[in-house]
């Protein structure tokens, strides 16, 4: 693997520190976080309003974006903003929820409160468990990585478990 590979890493390594808020990594990093063979090429991280302030504050030199009610047909957030750390991008989803053809929330937001939690750099990092990235790759369509998470579970909740380490 690359150094440009691994700039997600970085990227997450440097995030700043969330004081009040919730969050949690999600979307492919999520699944290499979590050990499985995927290359994550951007971060997606999901938050409540005072971890998405925070966020935005503490990275406010590298946000490109920011804006409220983000549609990407399969995905939508309350607000989404961008930043680029270490030429990685960063998305920051508040309120997301996973969205059916019809246009009805398939999976809602998940639980915040509820999550793995894998050090990174010496830091432990909230990360969605595996069982909850499953539901919502089989919720926006992505077969092949859900089957992929589902092969790894095994018919446990979770393989990493709560404050698991990597």
């Amino acid at each position: 693997m690359t150094g440009s590979a691994l700039a997600w890493r970085t990227a997450l390594a440097e995030l700043p520190i969330v004081r009040g808020g919730r969050w949690a990594v999600g979307g492919s990093a999520s699944l290499a976080l979590h050990g499985l063979p995927v290359y994550p090429r951007d971060l997606d991280l999901l938050v409540d309003h005072v971890a998405a302030a925070e966020l935005v504050d503490g990275l406010r030199g590298a946000v490109v974006s920011d804006e409220a009610r983000w549609d990407r047909g399969d995905v939508r957030a309350a607000r989404r903003a961008l930043a680029v750390v270490h030429g990685v991008e960063v998305e920051i989803l508040q309120g997301v929820e996973a969205v059916g053809p019809a246009g009805t929330v398939v999976v809602g937001i998940p639980d915040l409160d509820h999550l793995d939690r894998i050090v990174v750099s010496g830091r432990q990092i909230p990360v969605l468990p595996l069982s909850t990235m499953q539901a919502l790759l089989d919720a926006t369509g992505n077969r092949e990585r859900a089957a992929m998470v589902a092969n790894v579970l095994g018919g446990r909740s979770s393989p990493a478990g709560p404050d698991a380490q990597t």
